[in-house]
């Protein structure tokens, strides 16, 4: 046992680039999945900017159904989804569409109304085109 402590040989020259080599690659597979969820925490975050967007939108159309009997469609329109760095602004396109049709559960003829409210914008790290869509029928 004490020879194998007096052992001076050292670290030989082919384990220090082995060992090199392995931590390269570990830190760029930490870099690179660090910069992955980056870039999918903003995904989801503009993913749920929009969705408030729709949701509004829809709340809005709905206030409108029942204050005066039919609702406020409006061509497509811009709007700011977020404040990015050094004052630009990322835009996306509020679209509604409605679509009247009818159900015939048990030969009953029942109209109804599709609403549906779209907001797309283009992904700023990725030009990736995205859209959320929020659908209500009502009766």
């Amino acid at each position: 046992m004490i020879r194998v402590l007096n052992n001076a040989r050292g670290v030989t020259l082919l384990e220090t680039l082995a060992t090199a080599a392995i931590l390269a690659f570990a830190m760029i597979s930490i870099y690179t999945g660090i910069i992955y969820a980056d870039k999918q925490i903003q995904r989801n975050y503009h993913d749920r900017l929009a969705t408030l967007i729709a949701s509004g939108e829809m709340d809005w159309q709905y206030y409108n159904l029942y204050a005066y009997k039919d609702f406020a469609i409006v061509p497509a329109r811009t709007v700011v989804l977020d404040n990015l760095a050094r004052g630009r602004s990322l835009y996306a396109q509020v679209s509604v569409s409605k679509t009247e049709t009818f159900e015939s559960p048990f030969g009953l003829y029942v109209p109804y109304k599709i609403l549906e409210v779209a907001v797309k914008w283009t992904e700023p790290g990725d030009k990736t085109q995205r859209k959320i869509v929020v659908r209500e029928d009502f009766y």
